[in-house]
């Protein structure tokens, strides 16, 4: 079941509750319109791409007494990572980003942030950490970024594609580190590893599945395997 609440103009706060407990809390937030996710079970939350400080984000922490085990952003775009100093300082939680994007979240030219974002962990393909029961698994998914990836849940059927993979659409290769080729191959990779039936929550616009981006996905069609 999906429910949204309008804040303002750049703000949107969106949830999704599961049948297991679980719930999936969505915002919209500022001049890009990123999508931040907060996924939760039993009071212990995961933060998924904080892009902007939001008033909106800590307030509903607060208000539901969560504990953030985890910050997990899915590239180091600045439209994905604003937020996660603030957060990290309010509640100590522990930051993991994709090592190969490591180039956006140092002091670096690439840095449009203003400071180095506070990474605990720089993880791979294949890494995995537990939100409670539910086991989320970090899939490379190179293009938008050198460095981009996805978080898959497998037992829940859920996926967070960053920027890899939208609504009828992809990310953006025109930007540095970007490429077409790229994009073009870890898509085709999603099409194959993940499910139909997976929801897919992507860093900007409404959430799809992969079945429904299999037919409709005109960048990326989808060509069954012989």
């Amino acid at each position: 079941m999906l429910n949204c609440l309008r804040y303002d103009n750049k703000n949107v706060l969106c949830y999704t509750i599961f049948g297991d407990d679980m719930k999936i809390k969505s915002f919209t937030l500022g001049h890009y319109r990123s999508n931040c996710y907060i996924v939760y079970k039993n009071e212990h939350a995961i933060v998924i791409d904080p892009g902007y400080e939001s008033d909106e984000v800590i307030q509903f922490i607060n208000n539901n007494n969560l504990i953030i085990d985890a910050i997990y952003l899915t590239h180091g775009h600045v439209d994905h990572v604003g937020g996660v100093k603030k957060i990290k300082a309010l509640y100590n939680a522990k930051v993991y980003a994709p090592k190969k994007d490591e180039i956006w979240l140092i002091d670096s030219i690439y840095n449009h942030v203003g400071y180095p974002i506070p990474v605990d962990q720089y993880v791979h393909e294949g890494f995995r950490f537990n939100l409670d029961d539910i086991e989320f698994l970090v899939i490379e998914t190179p293009g938008h970024s050198e460095g981009g990836t996805v978080l898959y849940a497998k037992d829940a059927s859920i996926c967070f594609s960053g920027d890899t993979l939208f609504f009828e659409t992809i990310g953006r290769t025109d930007l540095p580190f970007s490429n077409f080729s790229s994009i073009k191959e870890s898509i085709e990779k999603l099409y194959e590893m993940l499910p139909d039936e997976t929801i897919l929550y992507p860093g900007h616009g409404t959430k799809t599945t992969i079945e429904h981006e299999k037919n409709y996905n005109m960048f990326i069609k989808y060509k069954k395997q012989t």
